[in-house]
């Protein structure tokens, strides 16, 4: 089933960024290995008798839990449904040295941190946590949900499905400045280190014509975010490569698509939607941030209906 948005909700740039956190939310802390993350949880004003379901947030590449995603939080709360936003290590608030380390597997494991951590608040439904997660972070989800049995249903919005896609949609001068970056790094034995995003021809991981103006949109003037990169030389791009675990995942899975993202390659959402068992697709005319902008009320809607029926 294919839905696309229309035009309405026009907002300005200002509206937009305006993600200050509301007064139902609460600022918390949990341990991912040795370390500590900051969370914010948000609350519905009114959850009742019953316990609530709960969603965990994960952000996209390099990004904290107060870019773009207090919109979303904020919405799920209204409709009664509770979430747990937080920042990967080394990112925003949470611990972790050095700082801008972008870790897959570290983030992994954080993403089943909040998980666990979730279940263990008071007022929360442990058999109703579902997992979202944004471009990277929406990568993070399938293997995150393929390995939680427990999972009642996960959202990818705009995932990095495939870094192998990735690398071949990068283009050669690109692919040849990070792996120059990279071997650099190996021999010096010290981390790769690149800005995020910067205009196309850049040196940066996301020289896009929509990343930088994306960014500029969707992060906080509070957040923290910094416009810098830093990986391992054994943690090679074109190795991460979630799509391969969406015939794992037991749970339902919405994935989010935009027809007009640049950034991530599209060929490997169709493909996990397709092997998941329980999945669905959504498809809107739009870029890799949009879903924050102008799209917000579509795609929340649509989260907010599979949610409804999952959770």
């Amino acid at each position: 089933m294919t839905e696309t948005p229309s035009d309405r909700d026009e907002k300005t740039k200002t509206d937009r960024t305006d993600d200050a956190i509301p007064d139902v939310s609460e600022e918390l802390h949990f341990r991912s290995a040795d370390e500590e993350c900051a969370a914010t949880l948000y609350l519905p004003d009114d959850p009742g008798e019953n316990e609530t379901p709960c969603v965990v947030m994960g952000n996209g590449i390099s990004m904290t839990r107060r870019d773009g995603v207090p919109r979303f939080a904020e919405r799920f709360a209204e409709a009664g449904i509770a979430a747990l936003s937080f920042d990967f290590r080394h990112l925003g608030d949470s611990d972790g040295e050095p700082r801008q380390l972008i870790d897959y597997e570290r983030q992994r494991d954080d993403f089943d941190a909040a998980i666990d951590f979730a279940r263990t608040l008071e007022g929360i439904d442990d058999d109703r946590i579902a997992a979202w997660g944004y471009s990277f972070g929406g990568g993070h989800v399938l293997p995150v949900a393929a390995d939680d049995d427990r999972l009642a249903a996960a959202i990818s919005m705009f995932p990095m499905l495939d870094g192998l896609g990735f690398v071949r949609q990068y283009g050669l001068a690109n692919n040849a400045r990070y792996v120059a970056a990279a071997a650099r790094a190996a021999i010096g034995r010290r981390l790769i280190r690149m800005p995020i995003t910067g205009p196309p021809g850049s040196r940066a991981v996301l020289n896009h014509a929509e990343a930088a103006p994306g960014f500029d949109a969707v992060c906080a003037e509070d957040s923290g975010w910094r416009n810098e990169f830093l990986a391992k030389p054994s943690q090679l791009i074109g190795e991460i490569r979630p799509v391969r675990e969406a015939s794992s995942v037991r749970c339902p899975v919405l994935f989010c698509l935009g027809t007009e993202d640049t950034i991530v390659p599209l060929g490997a959402i169709e493909r996990a939607a397709e092997g998941a068992p329980e999945s669905e697709l959504r498809r809107y005319p739009i870029g890799h941030f949009e879903g924050f902008l102008d799209a917000f009320e579509d795609v929340v809607d649509d989260q907010l209906d599979f949610l409804d029926t999952h959770l």
